[in-house]
C-alpha cells in the first residue's frame, strides 16, 4: 500500500477528521478503562510496573490502523495533544507544555514522506507519544515534589507515596519505564501489523 490515502496537498479531508476522532476516543477509553481496573486491581507502586507496557500494547494497534488511514502530517502531534490537554483541563497545568515538546519531537521522527506507512517508523514515532505520556507523571514529582506529595497522601499511605516518588525522581526507574513503554510499543506494534496487512488493507478499509 502507497500512499493512496494522501492527498496532493497533504490537506485533511473530512473523512480523516473523523477517522482521527473515533480512533483517539477508542484509545483514551481503553486507557482509561485500564487504568480505572489498574487501580482496582493494584497498588500504586506495582500499577507502575503494568501500566507501562499494558497501556501502549493494547492501544498501539488502534493508532497503527488510524495514522495508515489519515496517511498525513500532525496526526501523531494530534494525537499526543488529546491526553496533554485531557490533563492540563483536569488541572495538570504543566501538562502542555509536556505535550507540545512531545508532539514537536515525535512529528520530527515522522517527518520522513510515506512515514505513515512505515511501520518502524510509526511504531518508533508511538513510543515518543508513551514516553511524553510518561513524563505526565514525572514532571510534577521533579518540579513540585513537595507539594504534590501532601497531595497524593490524601490518598494513598506514606508507603505508597515514598515509592511513587522513588519511581518518578529516580533515574533508573525512569530509564525502566522508558523501555517498557517502548516494549509495549513494539509488541502492539507487531499486532497492528499484522492487523493491517492480514485483515484492513486486504478488506479496503484502510
Amino acid at each position: 500500500m502507497s500512499e493512496q490515502n494522501e492527498t496532493p496537498s497533504g490537506r485533511w479531508t473530512t473523512r480523516d477528521v473523523l477517522t482521527f476522532v473515533v480512533f483517539n476516543l477508542i484509545i483514551v477509553v481503553i486507557t482509561m478503562a485500564t487504568k480505572m481496573i489498574e487501580d482496582m486491581l493494584l497498588t500504586p507502586q506495582n500499577e507502575f510496573f503494568v501500566g507501562s507496557w499494558l497501556f501502549p500494547l493494547l492501544v498501539t494497534p488502534s493508532y497503527l490502523v488510524m495514522a495508515d488511514r489519515i496517511a498525513k502530517r500532525g496526526v501523531l502531534a494530534g494525537t499526543t495533544m488529546v491526553f496533554g490537554l485531557i490533563y492540563t483541563f483536569m488541572g495538570g497545568l504543566y501538562c502542555l507544555p509536556v505535550a507540545i515538546v512531545g508532539s514537536l519531537v515525535g512529528e520530527a521522527v515522522m517527518w520522513k514522506k510515506g512515514s505513515y506507512h512505515d511501520m518502524k517508523r510509526l511504531v518508533g514515532g508511538y513510543i515518543v507519544y508513551w514516553i511524553t505520556f510518561g513524563m505526565y507523571g514525572v514532571v510534577p514529582y521533579l518540579f513540585f515534589r513537595e507539594a504534590y506529595s501532601q497531595q497524593l497522601l490524601a490518598y494513598y499511605s506514606e508507603a505508597d507515596v515514598a515509592a511513587m516518588v522513588a519511581q518518578y525522581t529516580e533515574p533508573q526507574w525512569i530509564l525502566l519505564m522508558c523501555a517498557l513503554f517502548a516494549v509495549g510499543t513494539i509488541v502492539g506494534g507487531l499486532v497492528g501489523s499484522r492487523l493491517l496487512t492480514r485483515h484492513v488493507r486486504k478488506a479496503k478499509i484502510s
